[in-house]
């Protein structure tokens, strides 16, 4: 008696499990662009080239994200210009 019991629940069991593996793969996974909610954004690389290499984020996200940068004032860096070229100091020999 305990032994059929044992091969009534392995059965339900793997019938249990033969279903949900068949309803995992009917399921269809969405493409990277209607995850973004944008259907027809089409491959990153080209919406990058149209936007001029800029990434900006969506506008709906929170409207705060969008400022301009700080100015840096007198903590930017100077930019020294290599030897050889104008502005550059001429004495200095490269190896």
């Amino acid at each position: 008696m305990l032994r059929d019991q044992n091969r009534r629940a392995m059965r339900v069991a793997l019938s249990l499990a033969i279903v949900l593996v068949s309803v995992a793969a009917c399921q269809v996974s969405p493409t990277w662009s209607q995850e973004a909610g944008n259907p027809k954004a089409g491959n990153p690389s080209d919406r990058l080239g149209r936007s001029g290499g800029v990434i900006a984020p969506p506008k709906d996200v929170d409207p705060r994200i969008q400022r301009p940068p700080p100015d840096p004032g007198e903590r930017t860096m100077p930019v020294i210009p290599p030897p050889g070229t104008p502005g550059g100091n001429p004495n200095v020999v490269p190896k």
